[in-house]
């Protein structure tokens, strides 16, 4: 299926991002079981058939235009990497999470097979412009079960833009009022202190895994307290971070709760982010706390806030170039949050044929701030956890927030759940 159609606004938006800043999001599977590079070759083929804007290019026509095309778009990267001394699979998430995209080249997707014999890891690695953490899985799931048993001739899933997805009226000025109260930072009591950017701070990316026991034992406290693991998470990690005033936490929102029809199968980008203020204060009860901020999030991921999110930048027609300076020089005045804190769960099958899916992690690397991004999956009953970040102590914020965790939910519990 070949493809040439212009980018939203939204998209474009994102685009314009990925030139001045990071915006590459991947996922990374333990498999047991063994497959070639031949096989998966094949494999990646097959599903960059089935979706193709992992085979596309971004291709600019004006300042205010661009398109999506699979015209000229040279095959999908396969890395293969042996294990070695000192050659882990984290150490190879932080390179690609730093070999940028050649949007105009193309294609917006590559892969890594880290071999070892009977089992392997796969890294998948997108430009966020055309995958979100659910896409991803969708990757995952269906390059497996080409590997368990090669299908020929499967329809091609077409990505249509959020924005056109949007229930409602095309345009609405209200649209363009909650984007701007979106973006605002919400205040602080301090100033929040500037970050290192660029080279000067390596970028490092640590993972960690709650099993199952762990895993009942947080959603059961969870439900007691009636709130949700993902506001219990922004407490936790209000809690660990060192400054004063709330906390300012981005959280990341799938949009495919709000869009008609609902693009479940299709790979491109139908998630968008908000802020979210977490006060903490050292004496109030931890799940006091966590039901407040799930009221906060339920009211945030209602359809009329959701929905500025994406369809506000229609009637903000800036072109495209100073749309990236606009970012990479607010980038540069320091993070606009002190955590990002993404939450989804998985449900794709466990089992592929001779093949079985045992991990299931997801990162990200979409800003120069240095401020934490933190990725839940929930997979097959447990919980998998990331952190990607440029600031030296993003792993120790993380072993505080689950350390605040692991106290709220029962003495006992979480035990190994640090990073």
């Amino acid at each position: 299926m070949s493809v040439r159609r212009r980018l939203s606004p939204y998209e474009r938006v994102v685009w314009a991002a990925g030139e001045a800043l990071p915006a590459t999001v991947a996922a990374t599977v333990h498999v047991e079981g063994p497959t070639t590079p031949g096989q998966l070759n094949r494999a990646i083929a097959a599903v960059r058939a089935r979706h193709p804007l992992l085979g596309a290019r971004v291709e600019r026509t004006g300042p205010w235009r661009a398109w999506f095309t699979t015209r000229g778009v040279p095959g999908t990267p396969l890395r293969v990497v042996r294990p070695a001394a000192g050659r882990t699979v984290t150490s190879v998430l932080e390179e690609e999470l730093q070999r940028p995209f050649a949007a105009s080249r193309g294609p917006l997707a590559r892969f890594v097979l880290v071999d070892g014999g009977d089992s392997f890891d796969l890294i998948a690695v997108f430009h966020h412009l055309v995958a979100d953490g659910h896409s991803a899985a969708v990757v995952i799931r269906d390059v497996l079960q080409h590997l368990a048993a090669p299908a020929h001739g499967r329809p091609a899933v077409a990505a249509p833009p959020a924005d056109g997805l949007l229930p409602g009226p095309r345009m609405r000025p209200a649209d363009l009022v909650g984007l701007s109260r979106s973006l605002r930072v919400p205040h602080q009591a301090s100033p929040p202190a500037p970050r290192p950017t660029g080279p000067a701070a390596p970028l490092t990316c640590s993972t960690w895994t709650l099993d199952t026991a762990d895993t009942t034992a947080l959603l059961d406290r969870c439900r007691a307290e009636r709130t949700t693991v993902h506001a219990a998470l922004c407490t936790a990690f209000a809690r660990a971070l060192p400054a004063p005033g709330p906390a300012r936490v981005a959280v990341a929102a799938d949009l495919r709760r709000i869009l008609v029809p609902v693009p479940q199968e299709s790979v491109g980008l139908y998630a968008a982010s908000f802020l979210l203020p977490v006060a903490h204060t050292p004496h109030e009860a931890f799940w006091d706390r966590a039901r407040d901020v799930r009221e906060g999030l339920h009211r945030r991921l209602r359809p009329d806030e959701l929905r500025p999110l994406v369809a506000g930048f229609r009637m903000m027609p800036l072109p495209h170039r100073l749309i990236s300076g606009l970012l990479h020089r607010s980038e540069k005045k320091g993070a606009r949050f002190d955590v990002s804190l993404s939450n989804f769960r998985v449900t794709v099958p466990e089992t592929y044929g001779n093949l079985r899916l045992t991990s299931f992690h997801g990162v990200a690397h979409t800003s120069l701030s240095g401020a934490p991004l933190v990725i839940l999956i929930g997979f097959g009953g447990r919980m998998f956890f990331s952190v990607t970040s440029t600031d030296p102590g993003a792993a120790d914020l993380c072993g505080r927030a689950m350390t605040h965790l692991k106290a709220a939910v029962a003495p006992a519990v979480l035990a190994g759940a640090r990073p």
